[in-house]
C-alpha cells in the first residue's frame, strides 16, 4: 500500500473589497451572455455571495477583516 504525502492546505483569506471586486466580475460577466440559464447562473452565484456579505459567521471566518475582529476578542479565560 503506497501513502502519497500530500503538503497541508491552507485557507485563503482575502479583504472584503476583493470579494467585492469578484462578484462585480461575475456580474459583468454574466452581462456578456444573452438572457437564458448560463447568464442566470453567474446571475446566482452573485447574488449568492451577496447574501454570504450579510452573514457576519462567514464574513469573520473568511476574510482578513473578520481575522482580526475574532483575534480581537478577549479569550474566554480572560473574561470574568
Amino acid at each position: 500500500m503506497s501513502f502519497v504525502h500530500r503538503l497541508p492546505t491552507f485557507e485563503q483569506r482575502r479583504g472584503i473589497k476583493a470579494f467585492i471586486q469578484i462578484r462585480r466580475d461575475i456580474l459583468r460577466y454574466a452581462r456578456s451572455f444573452p438572457p437564458g440559464a448560463e447568464r442566470n447562473q453567474r446571475r446566482q452565484i452573485a447574488l449568492s455571495l451577496r447574501a454570504l456579505f450579510k452573514n457576519k459567521d462567514w464574513l469573520n471566518a473568511h476574510t482578513w477583516e473578520g481575522a482580526k475582529v475574532l483575534t480581537d476578542r478577549p479569550s474566554p479565560s480572560q473574561v470574568k
